[in-house]
């Protein structure tokens, strides 16, 4: 998976953002919220991790308006909702990634947010 992150200013606001270079991992670009801090993408990893070993009916979910995420034993899911808004049917998942590459990608993030923040 290739990426990158950015900082959007927006008025006196700042934001992180991720830019996907690689078409399949294309809903990551929506993987973002307003006030990323250490702490938080911290506790996005810790859930996955915590995670990886859990059934189904035990994943742990995070969201917003623009994607759906799921961590299980099975890996983690992403489901794309602004494709869905715009009127696309969903058979599967957009994205599974295996849990060490997407807490690898988090990593990063977390990383690139502390020198940034």
């Amino acid at each position: 998976m290739k990426y990158n992150f950015l900082i959007e200013k927006v008025s006196l606001s700042k934001y992180f953002s991720i830019e996907i270079i690689t078409p399949e991992h294309y809903v990551l670009n929506n993987f973002r919220d307003t006030g990323w801090t250490p702490q938080k993408v911290q506790s996005i990893i810790d859930g996955v991790h915590k995670s990886k070993n859990n059934d189904p009916e035990k994943s742990f979910d995070w969201g917003n308006e623009d994607v759906y995420m799921r961590s299980n034993k099975y890996g983690v899911f992403f489901i794309d909702l602004m494709a869905q808004r715009a009127g696309r049917k969903l058979d599967k998942q957009d994205l599974v990634l295996d849990h060490p590459e997407f807490i690898d990608f988090m990593k990063d993030f977390k990383k690139f947010v502390e020198q940034n923040s």
